[in-house]
């Protein structure tokens, strides 16, 4: 029999070597299964040892030898999507999009003849979709396509990984009326290039329960539009009493998505546009702050995210700040019990925008001839046909305004739901959800996720927080 040893990472601090490390895992794995041979687990392996490191590697070279000659086809898991020209290999996270995936997958096929689409196994969140990417980047075999959350197009844009499109889309005669929102594109640059397409629009949206507003002398009809009105609201419907909760920010948002919207929401920016100088520490930090302080005031305790949805559900909070892709969930929770409406992300100005969730499409390869088929590929996938099929399978929200307004597609859809049009009316002010550079952007979120608790909880003064937020980040970037 043949045994092989599952790897443990202990103490890793190399980037690359921990990625290759995982890659002979899966290789172990891959080869195990075909083989119908035992692993046995678990060999610790520190690769801050030099011994440990190259144990691992005198291990690594024979395993995929010994792949290739007992295991007729055997390709290495760093390389197992990339070896037919005529085979276009497409990534994405969270099984719920597969149905719809696969299935523009054989219409593809059937257009293309010869040409087969293969979906890598979903992982469940785009943090784990980012890093199985980056680390295929390393050993080989890295995807053609691939539909990551906005927040990480920046970060693979900067590490070489991503191709950009521009030459696609100005190669495209009739690029302007396919459908896609100038704002839409704009959320897939980094600089002056473009990295994605958008493929779904997942926008911040206020929920509001109706029958508290109603108690709380509230016009259902005519909520309130800005910040300063709907806060007013909060605290009525906080004075009702019996532990009722006026609004719920949601500070836990990924990546401060909502306190990147309240920047947004006033024109302005977490960081200059070369992304060197911090550019939330002005007035508009200090407003953003302020409405955050303001409505923790209204009753708003420490929850975590399904703590308040199930608050919410209940009848017990009045307003909650949340993804427009969580009206289906909320709908079920409260039915029978009040009716919910929902509304657009309040904006300021004429340069106010909305920071845009959920998924985009990137090329990763940089093969010629592939580049054609994934461009050919993501053109399908923003047609009304294929974005009226993603609303109909999942409940998300679309990018196209063509299936949007045309009956045929999602028109009728959505003029009989108007929970639904929230996010559509959110579309033509959609902006890219930034990412901040460097190798600590996930510490940088962390740093900013505290100040705000401390701020909507422990009530922190704003100008303090602000400026301790500021100095905190500063020490974090590159």
């Amino acid at each position: 029999m043949i045994v092989f040893y599952d790897v443990c990472h202990l103490g890793v601090t190399s980037h690359v070597d921990s990625q290759a490390a995982d890659a002979v895992l899966a290789t172990e794995r891959a080869v195990a299964s075909k083989l119908n041979i035992e692993r046995h687990a678990t060999l610790p392996l520190n690769l801050d040892n030099p011994e440990h490191r190259t144990s691992y590697m005198k291990r690594a070279v024979p395993l995929l030898a010994l792949a290739s000659l007992l295991v007729p086809g055997f390709i290495a898991a760093g390389s197992a999507y990339g070896a037919d020209d005529q085979t276009l290999t497409v990534s994405f996270s969270n099984p719920a999009y597969q149905p719809v995936l696969e299935e523009a997958g054989r219409q593809f096929e059937k257009d293309h003849p010869g040409v087969k689409v293969s979906f890598m196994t979903p992982v469940a969140t785009h943090g784990e979709h980012l890093a199985r990417t980056l680390r295929l980047a390393v050993s080989g075999g890295l995807q053609d396509v691939s539909f990551q959350g906005y927040d990480q197009i920046a970060i693979l844009a900067r590490k070489g990984i991503a191709a950009p499109l521009d030459e696609f889309i100005t190669a495209e005669k009739d690029w302007n009326s396919n459908g896609l929102t100038s704002a839409s594109m704009d959320a897939g640059k980094v600089g002056d290039k473009t990295y994605a397409l958008p493929f779904e629009s997942g926008t911040p949206t206020l929920f509001f329960n109706l029958d508290l507003v109603r108690r709380a002398g509230g016009d259902p009809n005519n909520l309130p539009q800005d910040w300063d009105g709907i806060i007013a609201l909060a605290n009525k419907i906080h004075g009702l009493g019996a532990n009722t909760t006026g609004a719920f920010f949601d500070y836990n948002t990924a990546g401060n998505w909502t306190f990147q919207a309240l920047m947004t929401g006033q024109g302005a920016r977490l960081m200059s546009q070369d992304d060197r100088t911090i550019a939330f520490d002005g007035p508009e930090g200090r407003k953003a702050f302020s409405i955050i302080r303001r409505l923790g005031e209204t009753g708003m305790v420490d929850m975590s995210q399904d703590q308040a949805f199930q608050a919410f559900g209940a009848g017990q909070i009045g307003i909650l700040t949340q993804a427009n892709s969580y009206l289906g969930t909320f709908e079920k929770k409260s039915a029978g019990l009040f009716e919910i409406k929902t509304m657009r992300w309040p904006l300021s100005s004429e340069e106010s925008r909305i920071p845009i969730g959920g998924r985009s499409m990137m090329m990763l390869t940089k093969d010629p001839e592939k580049q054609k088929l994934a461009w050919a590929f993501m053109k399908l996938m923003v047609s009304p046909a294929v974005q009226t099929r993603l609303v109909e399978i999942t409940g998300t929200s679309p990018v196209n305004t063509i299936a949007v307004q045309k009956p045929e597609f999602l028109g009728s859809l959505y003029a009989k739901n108007s929970n639904q049009r929230a996010s559509i009316e959110a579309l033509p002010f959609v902006t890219g959800w930034y990412t901040f550079p460097g190798d600590n952007s996930a510490k940088i979120v962390d740093v900013i996720r505290a100040h705000l608790r401390n701020v909507a909880i422990n009530r922190g003064d704003v100008n303090e927080e602000l400026s301790a937020m500021s100095a905190d980040v500063k020490k974090l970037l590159p």
